[in-house]
């Protein structure tokens, strides 16, 4: 069982990682918000049971995406930050710091109760949690408790993170915590415009250095061989 591994279920990704990632792997995918970088997300989704905390969206909104993509939902429980933290903005008790701690101990709760094993743990964005204004003491504490979990449950774990072009400290923490990298970039050239994602880190894993090409139709297309048109 020790060299058991998970696939992303991306073949080209998996085969990039020489086979995919050891269970509980923390993934800090980093994304350049052009690039549909969410769409990793949704693939990732399809290969096991997924809990998907959902920031940005409602879990409504997301569903819809999957299904025009033609993806499965069968496997994804949400844990709705969306919801916690937007429901009563309009009470002025839950305005500002208090909400922020509010929302943070409620993600806190919801993960220590997980106890299905070898589930994707899908945060969609951690950029938000590392914008709430709590003590950086109390944001560090949801990310030890976030890698707990992965390893805890034996699956795999992927923050998903909205690229700058200066990275904060904040950041850089949890970049040294996970125990991999996926960097999604936009290239721009003179004639065209192409996505590509790189594996800068891998714990414990092969690091090949290569580019790996994609385009989304219906899904991703990855290929490293040749530029996709």
């Amino acid at each position: 069982m020790a060299n058991k591994l998970l696939p992303t279920g991306l073949l080209t990704l998996d085969k990039e990682l020489d086979g995919g990632l050891l269970p509980g792997s923390l993934v800090y995918l980093m994304a350049d918000p052009m690039t549909m970088g969410e769409i990793f997300l949704y693939q990732f989704i399809q290969q096991r049971q997924s809990y998907y905390i959902n920031t940005e969206r409602k879990p409504e909104y997301i569903l819809n995406n999957l299904k025009q993509f033609g993806f499965e939902i069968s496997g994804i429980k949400f844990i709705d930050i969306h919801e916690k933290y937007y429901e009563n903005v309009s009470k002025l008790l839950d305005r500002g710091e208090l909400r922020d701690y509010r929302v943070l101990d409620f993600f806190i709760k919801q993960l220590e109760i997980i106890e299905v094993k070898e589930i994707n743990l899908i945060v969609d964005t951690i950029t938000f949690f590392q914008h709430l204004e709590v003590k950086r003491s109390n944001f560090r504490e949801l990310i030890d408790k976030l890698y707990d979990t992965v390893k805890r449950t034996e699956g795999l774990g992927f923050l998903y993170g909205i690229k700058d072009e200066n990275r904060s400290l904040l950041e850089n923490e949890v970049i040294n915590i996970c125990d991999a990298v996926f960097d999604i970039s936009l290239i721009k050239k003179a004639d065209k415009t192409t996505t590509e994602l790189t594996i800068p880190k891998a714990r414990d894993r092969p690091i090949h250095g290569n580019v790996l090409k994609f385009k989304i139709e219906g899904g991703i297309i990855m290929d490293t061989s040749r530029e996709i048109a």
